[in-house]
């Protein structure tokens, strides 16, 4: 039966990282079932930290109470994590929160009203390192005594480009010269005069 103990956060102006929001992907290195995922990278000072490490203490003293000392004091069982302790493009001096669901999140454009469920416009508008906002629950569990405190994915709202991790962002198409007539011009090339009539056999 599901926890009454959860919490849902509104994360604003994080970083993506390690997207599967199309089609969900294999978890703990290939055990379990697949799940939507997001990671979301933060700057320390975010506003949102403060209110994920409210909500988790919230949460772990209603649902563990005793043993919620405990629980806290077990960072690898938390949703926010030291990014210090992962040698990742983009981590370093940040923290972030790992997000799944085997539900599909809503995926929101810029313009809210705009809900992006096209694959092509996914794989644009989700790449890792563009700017997000997102909405998680925070819930905790207790599975053969091991026990902490999770995130479940909801929705993530594209925010804005930025360089995406391991590179830049691509130019779009209005970011170059129009070279169609260089282009055809230089393919006006004369056939061969060897003998060969079938100039594509000749390429061949």
């Amino acid at each position: 039966m599901p926890s009454k103990h959860t919490e849902r956060i509104f994360i604003k102006n994080a970083r993506l990282s390690f997207p599967a929001l199309d089609e969900p992907r294999e978890t703990m290195k290939g055990k379990g079932d697949k799940k939507y995922q997001a990671t979301f990278i933060l700057d320390k000072d975010n506003p949102c930290v403060e209110q994920i490490k409210a909500a988790t203490a919230r949460i772990a003293q209603a649902e563990f109470r005793d043993r919620a000392k405990q629980v806290l004091a077990n960072s690898d069982k938390l949703p926010l994590k030291d990014g210090d302790r992962r040698s990742i493009d983009g981590y370093a001096d940040k923290l972030y929160v790992k997000a799944s669901s085997i539900f599909p999140p809503d995926l929101i454009d810029a313009n809210p009203r705009h809900k992006i469920t096209d694959a092509k416009e996914i794989a644009d508008k989700f790449q890792a390192g563009f700017r997000v906002n997102g909405y998680i629950d925070l819930f905790p569990y207790d599975t053969q005594g091991a026990r902490g405190i999770s995130a479940s994915l909801i929705s993530v709202q594209f925010a804005a480009y930025d360089d995406t991790f391991g590179g830049s962002v691509k130019p779009d198409e209005s970011a170059y010269p129009d070279c169609s007539e260089q282009a055809d011009a230089s393919a006006k090339v004369e056939s061969p005069s060897d003998g060969v009539d079938d100039y594509e056999a000749y390429l061949v």
